[in-house]
């Protein structure tokens, strides 16, 4: 599903009056009635919502969102609902469409209160403690500027109450829905739905919008834009679907051999980080690869043939230290590249010297798609010219960086990266030419040529602990190596990896399961994403 700008949104609004011949008051008559309908629904469990003891506050800003929640509160008033409309200007201050729809609850005998200024402070606050359920319609979306004054006071004093739902329509008041930040101050506490107009707001992804779980309190509510405007004005970038993701699962047939599911070549591992090696070859062979080969230092190799028993290890010489050298190079080069389908490097790799000269001398050996991953890109970022040399050469390179070793790869500070993760992640890829999987709570895909760009949103406390980057960077590995293109594999496999995660919380709660244990879940979790998504299969 696409997300949407504001500027996307208020293009659309314009066309949708100038080029179609809508009205305002068609919109904000389907986007109050809209929220009514799904409004019933949310309480439809909660028998105590229609009666006279159940008060509903509508608050009211004097732009139209505003009057969004005019029409709102008319549905309400006239289905029965004990609701009080709660305005922050003067009624003479109100324009247009949002001063037609107050004049009409007026006429109606809809209870209106007046809280225009700060000696009104008190009076809102009283109103507030008598509420059940508040609806925040005062900001609409793209607000730009820090929320300040009467305003200002009036949002903090209903973030102070705690004795009721809050209803936001189309946002949360003085959310900045392009960044994903709060514009000084806004609404944050006790919302229980978002109801969202037209399309879905690219700031409930990122940063704050992240962090307060937006996405999962948001019902769209479709205003009945025309489809073609909808389509073609968007932010060109998408949030990762269910139905989408599991059409992306290679088809198993009965009669194939393990030749006709790739083979994954891992390199990795290096003393203290053999489990790094592990959990991604284990990975890589648990979402399905024909043949998993896992080279690794030689002095190691007995460990990880004890640890593994479907994927097969190779020991690989080296200078005696038990890391990678030089001389591995060679040894891959002449007995382990051929009819590999897919390489995955990085995972424990160390961050020697002598390591260093060893990647960059085998990358350039390499010329089936390569994840890397990890130390691989520590190292790489040593010399981010190399890297361009390379997808020169090789342009199936899959970077998975997260966002410290994106800081390393970039030369930008996290922090940065964190706040604007869609751009800094569509410069970098513009530059080197690269499918990138930008790796935070959520994750961000790009294509190569930034065609497809995409959020995987979803989380699990499940994957807060070490090993989790291992076990993505195999399944990416092994879905390549499968014949998946490179962009979908990173969209599928960060979204099987969550998937698996929180498949198993009910069974091990919010923490402890294991990057091992996720890995071992996953043909669980793919037979899961197949049965859920079964009709889709049939058509």
């Amino acid at each position: 599903m696409k997300l949407y700008y504001s500027e996307n949104l208020k293009q659309i609004d314009s066309k949708t009056y100038s080029d179609f011949g809508y009205s305002e008051a068609v919109l904000m008559e389907n986007a109050g009635s809209g929220c009514f309908r799904e409004f019933v629904k949310v309480y439809s469990n909660n028998k105590n919502v229609l009666n006279k003891y159940c008060v509903i506050s509508v608050i009211c800003g004097k732009g139209n969102n505003g009057g969004d929640g005019f029409v709102f509160s008319r549905y309400l008033f006239n289905a029965g609902y004990s609701v009080k409309t709660i305005i922050l200007a003067e009624p003479n201050n109100y324009t247009g469409v949002a001063k037609l729809n107050l004049e009409i609850l007026i006429k109606l005998n809809v209870e209106i209160i007046q809280a225009v200024n700060e000696n009104d402070i008190n009076i809102l606050s009283e109103l507030l403690n008598d509420t059940d359920i508040l609806i925040d319609a005062i900001f609409g979306i793209g607000i730009n500027r820090d929320v300040t004054g009467f305003y200002k006071n009036a949002i903090e004093i209903i973030e102070s109450k705690n004795n009721y739902d809050v209803i936001c329509l189309d946002n949360p008041s003085g959310f900045n829905t392009d960044s994903g930040f709060y514009m000084g101050t806004g609404i944050k506490n006790h919302i229980k739905k978002i109801f969202t107009f037209g399309g879905l707001k690219i700031g409930f992804y990122l940063n704050e919008g992240e962090k307060l779980n937006l996405p999962d309190k948001t019902i769209l509510i479709d205003i009945n834009h025309p489809r073609a405007l909808l389509d073609s004005c968007h932010a060109d970038i998408e949030i990762l679907e269910e139905k989408r993701i599991a059409s992306y699962l290679p088809e198993r047939l009965p009669f194939n051999t393990k030749f006709d599911y790739g083979h994954v070549l891992i390199i990795a591992g290096s003393p203290g980080k053999t489990g790094a090696a592990y959990m991604s070859s284990l990975a890589a062979f648990k979402a399905g690869a024909g043949l998993v080969t896992l080279a690794v230092p030689y002095e190691l190799n007995h460990i990880l043939e004890i640890k593994t028993s479907e994927v097969m290890t190779y020991p690989v010489i080296n200078d005696g230290s038990g890391c990678f050298n030089i001389n591995g190079a060679d040894d891959i080069s002449k007995n382990l590249l051929k009819n590999k389908t897919a390489v995955v490097i990085g995972p424990g790799l160390g961050l020697k010297k002598e390591t260093a000269d060893f990647l960059y001398n085998i990358l350039e050996l390499i010329e089936v798609p390569i994840v890397i991953d990890a130390d691989g890109l520590n190292l790489i970022s040593e010399d981010m010219s190399f890297l361009k040399k390379l997808t020169q050469k090789n342009k199936n390179i899959v970077l998975t960086p997260h966002y410290k070793e994106m800081e390393r790869l970039t030369k930008i500070d996290r922090k940065i990266i964190e706040k604007d993760p869609i751009k800094i992640g569509g410069d970098f890829v513009r530059e080197y030419g690269v499918c990138l999987l930008l790796k935070g709570a959520s994750m961000f895909a790009f294509s190569n040529n930034l065609k497809d760009k995409a959020i995987q949103y979803k989380h699990s406390p499940l994957l807060a602990s070490g090993g989790s980057g291992d076990v993505l960077s195999g399944l990416i590995g092994s879905f390549i190596a499968q014949g998946l293109d490179l962009y979908k594999s990173i969209c599928l496999s960060s979204y099987l990896l969550v998937y698996s995660a929180n498949n198993l919380r009910k069974q091990y709660g919010e923490s402890g399961a294991g990057a091992v244990k996720i890995a071992l879940n996953i043909p669980n979790a793919v037979r899961l994403l197949r049965n859920d998504n079964i009709e889709k299969y049939r058509k």
